[in-house]
């Protein structure tokens, strides 16, 4: 029996034809990177130029540096790094072309808990399942739990067990249990997986990868400035050793307790790079209520006097509010009644506090319990029980007590569980308090619990009196306590007309604004015992480790970050950056607004150590804010990522103390007789050359620590003029429209990426994903039609470029190669060659401009699409004649250079191979024989043609429309499918009455507002009978639309070119391209014996707009 099958042989050819455009692309990719590495191409390095002072360099010679966080070495790069890191690349090969000295350094960043917690879940695992990493099947959960059990650190795990939901991390790995499966999936042997139980080794491992990867990307990186971080780099190690030293000494650094993020089982803070969630999220401030019980309710009477521990103590209520200046206004507190809560022992001996166990954990790191970072249970009693428990409530007015009630809705993840009720300011407690007078029976409370307890007046605003939660439930038509938008939308209102425009209505503070009053309630509460202040996370927090973090208050070494004076420093230097868009601005104006301590040391980890405290290490975030100044010495340091290899200056690590640093960076002056102090100066003259970075680009979730540390620490440790001078902001990559996430399998490396498109339709298609602070999106259908682009422009070019060869050895004759068709280089330049010029030299232009303002995506546009589609209309047009060979050299050497910074492989190929080049493409030029602004006039030809091409096909059209009407009926006048003929009717004057209506527009117009003074020119036209033509009020509303969109210039309807010479000169291609067998131009200001239909058609033709009559021939 025959087989249908094709041979393996055959089958391979068919897919290599499939990827032939790729393939061919790619090894063009490879040839040129090869090249540019040979050559040292990106290798930039500041002028040697000893007749000019550092300060002049940057005049006669323009530097530009651009930089990108340097990304953390755990794992390959991926898309979402590329798209961030194409921000800059762009803009590199931009600031190339503008004739800048453009550096684009990268480093790379190892500091903090993500390595070295992966390292040791590498060595656990190996302990646990041996060099092959065999899981027993039926034990895997008892392992599992053992895993999350053990300690990252050698600090002993405190306080339970707390596991939150689906984590960032197990989103990024999908789902993967252990460590040693996420490496599996990256193709490692066990083998290969068992060395990664070293910290170093994952050092040695993933940078050379990422470096790699970069370079196939062809990006213009100047790999001699890379390094790592951590003591790992001796080099840069004394770099942030130092500045770490400096910031102390100016006080930016201090000590003392104060409140952060904590991981118990790690035993030290845990910031924003050390967490699986919660990034960003910092500790809320409360001020606990001590509502001390008066008496039990029966239920809970019970559970109290069964236990021992509680006999003689004082036991309180504790409840945590964010308004403590409201509490004058209690009239009851809630419970949860589903909720479950402990009796626990506080600080003080002899008082208990009722509290969640999840508050009572946090208390504990707060020194708010017997034992720090311990709680003492002593029993536990539900919410239930509870209700009708009568309390002391601090301030009241209900001095005899209040009742603690039933609330639906109250969190366990929020506060202590208990809530204080204000119902006079606070919507939720005003709906909930109604809804248990009238139910109260329903809800299981006795009617003395609530009757008696009306809002107490306690502040007082503009908008809604001294009732704002009442006023607010009416306003809202808020019904019952389930209307939780409603509540939201109106809690959010109350509170901030009470902070904003309140002012106290009762007690001490009477009379002061509640600015003025809240920090002076929450003083006297605390001074009283009454109340005592509390924070825990303000959400969910876990730690690389697996632990439910907590808000510890401990004596930690942190920066100042809001102190007054530093912080106007901050927003000086905010105000002077480029944001490149407003959203930018304003999320850094907000950060900079609640910004405040910042711990900047840890225990556990990678890192510098710190120099006064060898103990502790710098914090992941805070040897970063200003490494950017050490890629402008970094080459003259070391030559290896590790500072294992010299540079070229000979300096050694211990070289580089602290003065040498101030030297360097800061300018102050060298020892006398320091050993150094020649090749320091190159150093420093090399830091003044490249300092200010010019820009930084992101991702916007660094908005929130990183960027405002950079800002900073930049104003602390230098002058003004070496401040930043913008930052640029993009938003994450999504892939084919869907977020990016191993659990979903939407996930694309860098690497991949490069292999399945290669470099230049990946970065094609990364510079189409989009450029604003929204989220981009990549979509893999776009890389696949970049090929197809780039090949087929390639080919073309390529043929186009014989046909030019000839030319020049034939400037007087016609060329013909292949599909291109070139007339004499020494013929005139035609209108359409006019045309096409003016409107290369307006899509150049916008390309620049979008190019400067960083709109990566606005420039493929202009700079591609739109100038292929010019080209196409150009050849359509010229295909009779053919094109000019100067125009047609224009375009290429246009394209080329409009491409390079985004695909820089192909356009070096271009460049060099096929134009014959000899210099690099990278040292190509933006042009400059371009005009300040675009040829309006000569871009208004080109419109004339367009829009005369596409009425002719509408008046085609519409006859077939109204061939298919007279279906059945009588016989169309034009049959279609016989040879036709159009005359074109172009006339030499306006309309009468068009002319008297822009005389009234005109009349009537105020070009300093804009505006037209619709009565007087309605007036005006009544006047001269005007309004009866039907024709009027449309044309004269079209005219006002003209004048907003281009001022008033559109008035002046005259057309600037001989309408009739340039149709006869188009004669040949409107012939074609609209497929008639004859084409008349008819000029009306000769044309005196029209048949009647030909008169007919030609009433409608005015200058400008030509009108058509078609028919049988």
């Amino acid at each position: 029996m025959a087989s249908n099958a094709k041979p393996a042989a055959s089958a391979a050819a068919d897919e290599a034809r499939k990827t032939v455009k790729r393939d061919t692309l790619m090894e063009i990719e490879k040839k040129w990177q090869k090249d540019w590495e040979e050559r040292h191409v990106f290798e930039i390095d500041m002028p040697e130029d000893d007749s000019v002072t550092p300060e002049a360099l940057h005049d006669k010679y323009p530097k530009w540096m651009g930089t990108f966080p340097f990304p953390y070495m755990n794992g390959v790069l991926h898309l979402g790094h590329a798209f961030s890191v194409s921000k800059i690349e762009f803009a590199t090969g931009w600031e190339r072309l503008k004739g800048k000295r453009a550096l684009f350094p990268f480093g790379f960043h190892v500091t903090g808990m993500p390595i070295k917690a992966a390292a040791d879940k590498i060595a656990r695992e190996l302990e646990m399942f041996g060099p092959e990493f065999v899981v027993p099947e039926d034990d895997g959960a008892a392992l599992e739990s053992k895993l999350e059990d053990m300690s990252v650190g050698d600090t002993p795990k405190a306080g339970g067990n707390f596991r939150g939901k689906k984590s960032k991390v197990e989103a990024k790995t999908g789902n993967k249990k252990y460590q040693f499966q996420i490496m599996q999936d990256q193709g490692m042997s066990n083998a290969e997986i068992a060395k990664f139980a070293n910290a170093e080794h994952w050092l040695k491992h993933y940078p050379p990868i990422a470096i790699n990867d970069l370079k196939a990307m062809g990006c213009k990186i100047d790999w001699r400035r890379s390094f790592l971080t951590t003591d790992y780099n001796p080099y840069y190690d004394s770099f942030a050793r130092w500045q770490f030293t400096r910031l102390r000494e100016m006080g930016k650094i201090k000590f003392g307790k104060r409140y952060t993020i904590w991981s118990a089982k790690d035993g030290q803070p845990c910031m924003d790079h050390d967490r699986q969630s919660g990034e960003g999220v910092g500790p809320q401030e409360y001020t606990c209520i001590k509502m001390q019980v008066l008496s039990w309710s029966a239920d809970a009477e019970q559970i109290v006097a069964a236990t021992p521990e509680l006999a003689g103590k004082k036991v309180f209520l504790v409840a945590a509010t964010l308004r403590p200046e409201t509490m004058y206004g209690q009239t009851n507190c809630f419970i949860g009644t589903k909720l479950e809560y402990g009796f626990f022992q506080s600080a003080a001996s002899d008082e208990v506090y009722v509290i969640t166990e999840r508050a009572a954990r946090n208390m504990s790191f707060q020194s708010l319990s017997p034992v720090d970072g311990q709680t003492s249970k002593l029993a536990s009693i539900s919410g239930q029980a509870i209700v009708g428990t009568k309390v002391k409530a601090p301030l009241s007015c209900y001095s005899d007590g209040v009742y603690m009630l039933p609330m639906e809705n109250v969190l366990a993840t929020k506060g202590t569980g208990v809530v204080t009720s204000v119902p006079s300011d606070s919507p939720d407690d005003y709906a909930a308090l109604r809804d248990l007078k009238k139910k109260v029976d329903f809800y299981g409370i006795k009617p003395e619990w609530v009757e008696g307890f009306e809002p107490v007046p306690v502040i007082t605003t503009e908008a809604y009196g001294d009732m704002t939660a009442p006023a607010l439930c009416q306003e809202l038509k808020i019904n019952s306590q389930k209307d939780r938008d409603q509540l939201a939308k109106a809690k959010e209102i109350a509170y901030k007309e009470g902070f904003y425009n309140g002012v106290m209505s009762v007690g001490e503070f009477k009379g002061q604004s509640v600015q003025e009053a809240k920090p002076k309630v929450r003083e006297l509460l605390i001074n009283s015992g009454e109340g005592f202040a509390y924070a825990e996370p303000e959400n969910l927090v876990m730690s690389r480790s697996g632990d439910e973090c907590v808000v510890s208050l401990c004596d930690q070494w942190y920066f100042d970050y809001g102190e007054a004076s530093w912080k106007a420093l901050a927003e000086e230097c905010l105000a002077a950056m480029e944001t490149f868009d407003d959203e930018t601005r304003h999320q850094f104006q907000l950060k900079l607004d609640w910004l405040h301590q910042w711990a900047c040391v840890r225990t556990y980890g990678l890192g510098s150590k710190v120099p006064w405290d060898p103990s502790y290490l710098i914090e992941s975030l805070s040897d970063s804010t200003i490494y950017m100044s050490y890629y402008t010495v970094a080459h003259l340091l070391h030559r290896s990522l590790d500072g294992s290899s010299t540079g070229p200056l000979g300096i050694q690590p211990q070289d580089m103390d602290n003065a040498a640093w101030d030297y360097v960076l800061q300018g102050k002056e060298l020892p006398v007789g320091h050993s150094k102090s020649q090749e320091l100066a190159m150093l420093r003259r090399s830091f003044l050359y490249w300092y200010p970075v010019d820009i930084r680009s992101s991702g916007k979730d660094l908005i929130q620590n990183h960027l405002t540390f950079f800002i900073y620490i930049h104003t602390a440790m230098f002058p003004k003029q070496e401040w930043p001078r913008s930052v640029r902001i993009n938003g994450h990559l999504m892939l084919n429209g869907e977020k990016m996430s191993k659990s979903t399998g939407n996930t694309l490396s860098l690497r991949e990426s490069c292999d399945l498109y290669g470099a230049d339709a990946t970065r094609l298609s990364l510079a189409d994903a989009g450029d604003s602070v929204e989220d981009a999106n990549f979509e893999e259908s776009t890389a696949n039609a970049a090929i197809l682009h780039l090949f087929t422009l390639m080919e073309w070019i390529t043929e186009a470029q014989k046909a030019l060869c000839q030319s020049e050895t034939s400037p007087d004759s016609t060329v013909k190669v292949d599909d291109i068709k070139l007339r004499p280089a020494s013929s005139p330049l035609t209108v359409v060659d006019q045309v096409f010029d003016a409107e290369m030299d307006a899509l150049t232009l916008s390309t620049g401009a979008e190019y400067e303002k960083t709109m990566y995506r606005d420039a493929l546009k202009s700079g591609f699409y739109e100038f292929i589609k010019g080209r196409e209309w150009y050849v359509n047009v010229t295909a009779d004649s053919g094109m000019h060979p100067t125009l047609l050299r224009k375009y290429i050497n246009r394209q080329v250079i409009q491409l390079c910074p985004i695909t820089p492989h192909w356009a070096e190929h271009i460049w060099k191979t096929v134009m014959g080049n000899a210099d690099s493409i990278m040292d190509a030029r933006w042009p400059t024989d371009l005009p300040a602004e675009p040829d309006y006039s000569l871009l208004a030809v080109g419109d004339y043609i367009r829009k005369t091409v596409r009425s002719a096909r509408d008046a085609e059209a519409k006859l077939r429309s109204k061939k298919k009407k007279s279906k059945g009926g009588a016989a169309s006048e034009v049959d279609l499918s016989k040879p036709r003929a159009i005359d074109i009717f172009v006339a030499y004057e306006f309309p009468e009455w068009q002319e008297e209506v822009i005389a009234a527009l005109k009349a009537n117009y105020n070009a300093e507002s804009g505006k037209f003074d619709d009565k007087q020119v309605l007036s005006t036209l009544g006047a001269s009978g005007m309004l009866k033509n039907k024709k009027v009020m449309p044309f004269a509303q079209e005219i006002k639309k003209r004048v907003v969109l281009t001022g008033t210039k559109a008035f002046d309807r005259a057309v600037a070119f001989k309408e009739v010479e340039l149709l006869n000169e188009l004669a040949a291609y409107l012939k074609r391209t609209l497929e008639f067998d004859a084409v008349n131009i008819i000029d009306l200001s000769s044309s005196k014996d029209l048949r009647d239909d030909q008169a007919k058609a030609a009433e409608v033709a005015v200058p400008g707009e030509p009108s058509f009559l078609i028919y049988n021939i």
